[in-house]
């Protein structure tokens, strides 16, 4: 947070160092449950990640489109292939903010280098919609794509807590018998409202974003997101889920944020049941940092992501 004087390793970059400096904390439950005070957050998590969207520097195109059901964005960026996959990405924010195109910086940077055209459906927000609204609307729009996409062709991407959506949106796709997507990334993923990994505990204060409160902030928020259901449903934290059949995951995370453990746990359990699965920890970065497309760091996670996609 701006201000707090920090160490950090010799290799982590200027930019990146300048970059956590300046960066402000979430908004507390409190604010997001707060009706008075929700706009006023909402509007700050979109100005921050509005100025990301400034740091891309090639061209793209967002276009508003409806599918299954929901509206959304079409995401396409210079050197897009007719062959590619079709990329569908979910996008974080707490449940509570963000939306498709104010996550553009996250997902512009994937479509540029692996020529995927991506769509982010606009799924609800608390606490207009709880769950498990947000899981229906992507498996409606995942459900349409595959009726124009063969499902081998589609990659499922999500970004903090969408992993959550996302995740167990393919756990329920699989129970329902449908085709699996060609494989699946996950970036700074947040899929466990009990807030049980360590790094709730061994990195709270280490991140410029999220202040853990040993996990607590977690199991707020998830109790906010599923007030009827247990914090270890599968449904809701899917960390807890069968990750069975799944396709080839790719998750990364950075070794400052709080969200670390829930990564390496992901990769894990995809492994233990026999699924390709791959954890990427970048070093010295924080929570959704893909978001910067400056940073050498950012640039370097995005190459990565592009490979995995290029290579299934």
């Amino acid at each position: 947070m701006p201000g707090l004087s920090r160490k950090f390793g010799g290799a982590v970059s200027a930019d990146a160092q300048k970059r956590m400096a300046s960066l402000k904390p979430y908004p507390t439950l409190d604010m997001w449950r707060n009706p008075v005070t929700r706009g006023f957050a909402r509007r700050l998590i979109d100005e921050e990640q509005r100025k990301a969207v400034e740091e891309l520097d090639f061209d793209y195109r967002l276009t508003d489109d409806n599918i299954g059901g929901v509206d959304g964005v079409w995401f396409e960026a210079a050197g897009a292939r007719a062959d590619a996959p079709v990329v569908l990405f979910v996008h974080g924010g707490g449940f509570v903010a963000g939306g498709p195109a104010i996550s553009a910086s996250i997902i512009l940077p994937v479509c540029h280098l692996s020529g995927c055209d991506a769509f982010g459906p606009d799924y609800a927000l608390l606490p207009e919609a709880s769950y498990p609204t947000q899981i229906d609307q992507v498996s409606a729009v995942y459900n349409a794509l595959c009726t124009e996409y063969a499902p081998r062709r589609i990659i499922l991407i999500a970004e903090s807590t969408g992993a959550a959506i996302a995740l167990a949106a393919m756990m329920r796709w699989r129970r329902d018998g449908l085709t699996a997507p060609l494989g699946a990334v996950f970036l700074s993923p947040c899929i466990d409202g009990m807030g049980a990994s360590d790094t709730h505990i061994a990195l709270d204060g280490r991140d410029p974003l999220i202040k853990s409160m040993r996990g607590g902030y977690m199991r707020n928020l998830f109790r906010f997101y599923a007030p009827e259901a247990a914090l270890d449903d599968p449904d809701v934290s899917p960390i807890y889920g069968d990750f069975a059949y799944l396709p080839p995951i790719l998750a990364q995370a950075g070794s400052r944020e709080v969200m670390l453990g829930d990564a390496a746990r992901l990769t894990q359990a995809a492994r233990k049941a026999g699924v390709d699965a791959r954890l990427q920890v970048f070093d010295g970065m924080y929570h959704r940092f893909h978001a910067h497309w400056s940073l050498a760091e950012t640039k370097d996670a995005h190459r990565d992501i592009a490979d995995f996609i290029n290579a299934l």
